[in-house]
């Protein structure tokens, strides 16, 4: 008599095709999601959680059979297509993190720190101070308001608004406009984040200047720049309070978008 782990991996023997694009999506999911996809996480902890989360998919019984040209090529181009779902997916939820950077960057620049930079373990580039703070800030609040959950959730939902096989990735015009769009939205949200500080500083400029016409003795660069950096890091305490509410509108446009990406990709 078999039994129930025997069952199981005969199950998974006849249906190997199956689990395997269950994975492929899986993959391309965690390869880009902000907190996961980090250089402190190692790149088999990646794997060993979509596999995971791809058995979980496999006995749930949400897929129970794929489609494609009976070849290794038509195979490769149904996995292939199935990546790219779950990276355009998680990209979608990167783009609301990449704000905080772009705020940083905005930030830093306004208060002289823009020639100081730290490796940011996600992308392995150099990012700026202001912007790995927030990075940090927002990755903390994306996993205790349980967003990391409910990110994870709706991927698991992608398997029945978006079955295996149907995702229309090329030639989708629609879902590749709203994708910029999303962008868009996101660089004049960063814009009026930083425009607070921006415009402290600049009321700075222009107040130096005056006192440099006023006073055409005054060295303008060793007065300035110090209280640039005071007077920024003041009005950064100030605002870095609201960041909760900030965050809260990041992550509800964020999750819309995710929804609206995956019914662009569906089949009509």
């Amino acid at each position: 008599m078999e039994s129930l782990a025997d069952q199981f991996f005969i199950q998974i023997y006849y249906n190997i095709d199956i689990l395997l694009v269950i994975l492929a999506r899986f993959i391309g999911f965690v390869v880009i999601l902000p907190v996961l996809s980090g250089a402190s996480v190692p790149m088999i902890a990646r794997l060993g959680l979509a596999l995971g989360f791809s058995f979980l998919v496999f006995t749930s019984g949400m897929v129970t059979e794929v489609s494609y040209y009976n070849t290794v090529f038509g195979f490769a181009m149904l996995l292939g297509t199935e990546f790219m779902v779950g990276f355009t997916l998680s990209y979608i939820v990167y783009l609301f993190f990449a704000v905080v950077h772009f705020v940083g960057q905005l930030m830093d620049f306004q208060i002289g720190f823009a020639m100081v930079n730290v490796l940011d373990p996600v992308t392995q580039i150099q990012v700026p101070i202001t912007g790995n703070l927030w990075f940090l800030l927002i990755s903390a609040l994306f996993i205790a308001t349980g967003g990391l959950n409910i990110i994870i959730s709706a991927m698991f939902l992608s398997y029945e608004i978006l079955p295996i096989g149907t995702a229309g990735i090329v030639g989708n015009n629609v879902t590749i406009f709203y994708i910029l769009h999303l962008m868009v939205q996101y660089f004049s949200l960063g814009v009026r984040i930083a425009l607070p500080l921006a415009g402290v500083i600049l009321v700075i400029d222009i107040t130096l200047g005056l006192l440099v016409k006023a006073m055409p003795q005054m060295n303008v660069f060793v007065v300035g720049m110090p209280m640039k950096v005071l007077i920024g890091l003041m009005v950064l305490f100030l605002i870095t309070p609201t960041f909760a509410g900030v965050y809260d509108w990041l992550f509800i446009a964020a999750y819309r978008g995710f929804l609206n990406v995956m019914g662009g990709l569906a089949p009509e």
